[in-house]
Order: C-alpha cells, then structure tokens, then sequence
C-alpha cells in the first residue's frame, strides 16, 4: 500500500515528529512518500527530517502552497504527482489547508483522501486577518466535506473546529503519540552534562519549553515568574529548545528580561535533535500556550518523569494520569511561581517502565499508534 502524506516542510513540529514516529513504526508492506508544501520562492526548502524519510526509502516531492500558486496550478501539479507516485491513500496534514488538497486530490482520481487536523485552530490577529482567515477556513472546510473521504483530528475539540456537524460524526480522533523507548533509554550521565553545559549554579530550578518560539506559545511569561521567583530567594532558569520564529518577540523578552535582571538565567538552545535528553534536564516544564491543539510536548515531559505546569490552553487530555500535571486558568505570575515550587519535587518520582506503561495504557505510545494507523490506511474506512 502506498500513502502519500501530503505536509509542510518537516520540521520538529508536532505533526511532523508524530509522522516521523510512525514511519519509524509503520510495517514494511506499507510505502510512505511526502509531499511537501513550501512558497514557491522557497520550493526545495529543506526540513530537519528529510535526511532520514529519504533514507527509508521514502520519495519526496515539492509543490508551492496553494494560495501562492492558485488552486488550478495547485490542482494540475498535485495530479503530475499522482500520476507519477500512483498513491492509493492521500494523508493531509495540513489543518485548514486540508480542503483545497482534498478536492486536487479528487480531481486526480485518488479516492481515499485523508483530511487530518493536527490543532485545535485558532486566531490571533487583528479582527480582518481573523475575518479573513474564518472566511478562508469556511470554504475549506465546504471542501472537506465534499472530497475528503476520512476525517482524522487529534482531539475531539479538533474535529468540531474543522469539521461541519455531519462529517465530524464520522470523524475519528488519532491519538498523537510519542516514542516511550527513546525516553527510557536515555542515559542521565548525557543529561547531567548537558544541564551542567547551562553554567546555572548547582541547584538552581530549571525550567523547560520545547517548542517554535511564537507569541502564541507565550513563553515570555517566564520571564516574569524567573523574576517572582528571584525574589523569593528560589535560584531558577528558563531554557527552551526550539526554532526561533519570531525574532522581534525574542528581541522584546530578553530586553524585558535585563529589565528585571533575569538575562543571564535565560537559555535558547535552538532547534535540538535530542529533545529526550533535553527534557530530562529540566526540573519542571512550563506550558504556556494560549492554544495547542494537542500539546505533544507535555506528553514528551511525562515520558521524561518532569512535572508540568500548564495553561489552560493545553487540553486536559495531555494528562497521562500519573499525577504529573497541573493546569492553571490564568497567567497570575505569583500562582505559577506557587504551582512550579509545588511541582519540582515530583521530578523523577516515578519509575520509567510504570510511565512507559500508562502512557501506552492512555493509547498514546508510537509503535501502537503507528500499528493502528496503518491498520486504517488498508481498510475500507476509518474507524466509526
């Protein structure tokens, strides 16, 4: 059987280490080929994974985004790809872009098309990009429900974004999932090494993100809680791993961090290959996202044995139940600095093959996700 999995450039995002994990996963009579969405100016743009896909042998090929090139172009070059990769499923995975590749799909003959939401999608601009973006996810979402054939989401609170009333009741929510292994397999040694490559002082309280910085991801929150905490007599430092997307918002937090003399306690590792060494250097990890779909990370953190402090804007189904997880309704600095005290003595209070075990109980696990998704690819229809 053959998927064409139809993404953005691969990248650490968590729809791209959720699809990583699965090929990682999937059985060998199942093909996997990517199709990757990038601006025409930027066609070939590499991602951070395309080194490995193509090393299991997987085809990639390269379209420009369908706003850039208009759904005509977009349509007649999807079909050159099919016709050349004769694909028998089509896996989308971009969001609110699903629509419009649906209906190219349609048009080249495939007939089994896969929408799948990766987020629970939200706005946050001004009120005419919103009401354009809505306007935008409207027409998508008419051609999801005209062409898709299969309605996957990461969440129940994904699928009612995304899809109209009589769709979602045949939608189906694929759980993401993470690779436990990786997590207990990692050699603390590694870890200690790395956390003492921060130059923080012994005992100091680390505090850990992964994840794109975004203003949406909110992480100059921190800033504030390393402050509230400084004056409590508590040594603490933010260290986040992930791609700097917004500059200007960087720029902005670290200026507000020399404000409060917290600067030289701030550590932005960037993109990062190890992400389960990572997590293992932190003492608690900080979740402060207005919005996340899903929250793979906080999963990630649990896998790690770290106790998470999260906003609201995490769904609560990020919790494994291994009394890890604690979510505050508001960004009151003085709470957060009162939930990660409370929380930094759970860390590693749980043993590696009970956590390995619940998060694969919550169905949340890689290899049996990866064994349930490819059961879905081959038959006729998606799970009810």
């Amino acid at each position: 059987m053959k998927v064409l999995q139809v993404t953005g450039a691969m990248n650490r995002g968590g729809a791209e280490v959720m699809l990583m994990d699965i090929l990682r996963h999937k059985p060998q009579d199942v093909q996997f080929d990517f199709l990757i969405n990038n601006p025409p100016d930027d066609l070939y743009r590499r991602g951070v994974f395309d080194d490995e896909i193509r090393a299991a042998g997987c085809r990639m090929r390269y379209i420009g985004t369908q706003l850039r090139i208009g759904p005509s172009a977009y349509a007649r070059q999807f079909k050159a790809i099919c016709d050349e990769l004769q694909p028998d499923v089509v896996h989308i995975h971009l969001n609110a872009k699903c629509g419009i590749i649906a209906w190219a799909a349609y048009r080249a003959g495939c007939r089994r098309i896969i929408a799948h939401c990766h987020a629970d999608i939200r706005f946050h601009g001004s009120w005419l990009s919103n009401a354009l973006n809505e306007a935008e996810v409207f027409t998508q979402k008419f051609l999801i429900s005209h062409y898709a054939t299969d309605y996957w989401g990461c969440s129940p609170q994904a699928n009612k974004r995304l899809y109209w009333p009589w769709v979602r009741k045949h939608s189906v929510v694929v759980n993401n999932a993470i690779d436990t292994a990786a997590y207990a397999a990692v050699n603390q040694d590694d870890a200690a090494r790395l956390r003492g490559s921060y130059g923080q002082p012994s005992g100091t309280l680390v505090l850990g993100n992964v994840g794109r910085i975004v203003p949406h991801k909110n992480i100059a929150h921190v800033v504030d809680v390393l402050a509230a905490l400084k004056r409590r007599g508590v040594d603490a430092a933010l260290v986040v791993a992930g791609r700097n997307d917004a500059p200007d918002y960087v720029d902005a937090m670290m200026s507000h961090a020399r404000e409060l003399e917290v600067e030289q306690h701030i550590m932005l590792l960037g993109e990062r290959a190890d992400v389960p060494v990572v997590m293992n250097t932190f003492d608690v990890f900080v979740g402060t996202s207005l919005q996340e779909g899903f929250g793979l990370v906080a999963v990630e953190a649990q896998a790690a044995g770290v106790p998470c402090v999260l906003y609201k804007g995490f769904p609560t189904t990020v919790d494994m139940q291994l009394g890890l997880c604690q979510f505050l309704d508001d960004f009151d600095t003085e709470r957060w600095a009162d939930a990660i005290i409370a929380a930094s003595p759970f860390r590693h209070s749980i043993g590696t093959k009970q956590i390995a075990h619940q998060i694969a109980l919550m169905g949340f696990d890689a290899a049996s996700n990866a064994k349930r998704v490819c059961q879905m690819y081959q038959s006729k229809h998606s799970e009810q």
